[in-house]
């Protein structure tokens, strides 16, 4: 009998590609794929047909122990209270959880159903930190600075990118107005305000260089005479970090957290 936990994979891109590969060839991490669905089949061509998930409708049939998304807000929007109704869930587009009555219904159907959503660390050093003292934090602030071409300005056409020849901040304010502009890009951002304390009172700060080529994060947390302060530097690869790869794999692996509702991976 198999008792290994079986993983269904939204998105096959960089990051889906990664988790796939390594879950497939490396027994030591004891997880099984349980279904791999992409928006565009084709990309699945050479994945065997049994693991290929045609219509994400159908994912109860495959009987998995988690479903992490790869892809895109949308699939939270979606699919997410029928994924929670039936097994635990981890998106990487956290994004979609700025929208606070999406918010209000997953953890509702969470709570009731005794299914988790895990919210991955991705590439934020400290997050844990961040829930740690949840209760204390008067003040939250993330400072994001990336390359130009790192920017997917698709829902924020107001931004010119061919114009952007020096630093150039594109947002400054609570983090709950910043993700629909950049869905793809800040999800580092709604990863702390899910952590700490919430959209609306976590400080976001966003800023184009086409001199860089890398993230850079700086993430400042104070509260009761407490203080953190955390630099962190990150190659890039699209629209994702290549710290981005490894965390979600071992966010992946730590999703083992007895408790329902939401937790911190």
């Amino acid at each position: 009998m198999n008792d290994r936990p079986r993983i269904g994979l939204i998105g096959y891109g960089y990051i889906g590609q990664y988790v796939y590969g390594q879950i497939t060839t490396r027994p030591e991490l004891g997880l099984d794929i349980g279904f791999v669905y992409n928006r565009s089949p084709d990309k699945l061509a050479e994945l065997p047909a049994a693991q290929v998930l045609e219509d994400l409708a159908d994912f109860g049939s495959r009987s998995v122990d988690l479903i992490v998304e790869l892809a895109h807000p949308d699939i939270t929007r979606q699919h997410g209270r029928a994924f929670l109704q039936e097994t635990d869930y981890m998106p990487l587009s956290l994004t979609a959880f700025s929208d606070p009555e999406l918010e209000a219904d997953l953890l509702a159907t969470s709570a009731s159903a005794g299914t988790r959503i895990f919210v991955p660390h991705g590439a934020v050093v400290g997050l844990e930190a961040l829930e740690e003292g949840r209760e204390r934090w008067q003040t939250v602030t993330m400072v994001m600075k990336k390359p130009v071409r790192s920017f997917d300005f698709s829902a924020a056409p107001q931004f010119d990118a061919a114009s952007m020849t020096t630093e150039t901040v594109l947002y400054d304010g609570p983090t709950r107005a910043l993700c629909p502009l950049f869905p793809r890009n800040v999800n580092s951002h709604a990863a702390a305000a899910l952590a700490g304390i919430g959209f609306d009172r976590t400080r976001s700060v966003l800023v184009a260089d086409p001199a860089l080529d890398r993230s850079i994060i700086e993430l400042e947390a104070e509260g009761d005479g407490v203080e953190i302060k955390i630099w962190r530097a990150n190659p890039m690869q699209g629209v994702s970090g290549v710290m981005t790869l490894l965390s979600t794999l071992a966010s992946i692996g730590r999703a083992r957290a007895v408790q329902p509702g939401l937790r911190v991976c």
